[in-house]
């Protein structure tokens, strides 16, 4: 029979954990956004309405919507497990949000292809953080369910999709073979691609959630 100081330092381990990564997790994205806006104030035009500053209105607009993103996914996985932590789990924690820091600082420069290769690595990232959580996850017999989250129609599509897009929009606008137009257009469909992952993260989560409760037989 094992100790039993050992059994309850372990139970509250696993109990104090969810709550210890997702405060991190939410410090960390909370210095996305106050960073975001120290550097829109400091050094981004953003009026008067033109080609120029929708499109850094895109940007933000995106980096917000990735941010919002990266803490839903990693904030509702975080709280479904309950186990002693790893190093893993405490290193995917800044896996995220930390690129995200710096993705900020290639918004709104006079050159967008830059942010556009960024955007490319940033979801190469995401995509094998992604992989990790779910996999660490449904390692848990408990949590078998949330392999569903990464069936080939569900938010992993807006990443495969994502990183040969935005790595092919850096090329080219590099090469000068887009428009102001196009560079703003390409800009401003990136808020709501990380919003479309949000929804079919959500939508898969929900569903592991309740393929959970089901009884096996």
């Amino acid at each position: 029979m094992g100790d039993p100081v050992d059994v309850d330092l372990e139970d509250r381990i696993k109990r104090q954990f969810p709550t210890l990564f997702i405060t991190l997790l939410s410090v960390l994205i909370g210095l996305v956004f106050s960073d975001l806006m120290s550097e829109a104030h400091a050094r981004m035009t953003l009026w008067p309405l033109n080609v120029g500053t929708i499109r850094t209105w895109g940007q933000i607009f995106a980096m917000g919507a990735n941010a919002l993103a990266c803490w839903v996914f990693l904030a509702q996985i975080g709280i479904s497990r309950m186990r002693v932590p790893t190093l893993e789990d405490s290193l995917v924690v800044f896996l995220a949000p930390v690129p995200l820091l710096i993705g900020n600082s290639f918004v709104g420069l006079k050159e967008i292809w830059p942010w556009f290769y960024y955007a490319s690595f940033y979801l190469a990232m995401s995509l094998a953080t992604t992989q990790l959580q779910v996999r660490v996850a449904s390692a848990e017999s408990e949590l078998a369910s949330f392999a569903h989250i990464k069936r080939p129609f569900g938010p992993t599509l807006v990443l495969y999709i994502g990183i040969p897009f935005y790595a092919a929009a850096g090329w080219a606008d590099s090469h000068a073979m887009f428009s102001p137009v196009t560079e703003m257009l390409l800009a401003i469909s990136a808020a709501p691609a990380a919003l479309l992952f949000l929804w079919l993260f959500d939508r898969s989560w929900q569903h592991a959630i309740a393929a959970a409760r089901v009884p096996s037989l």
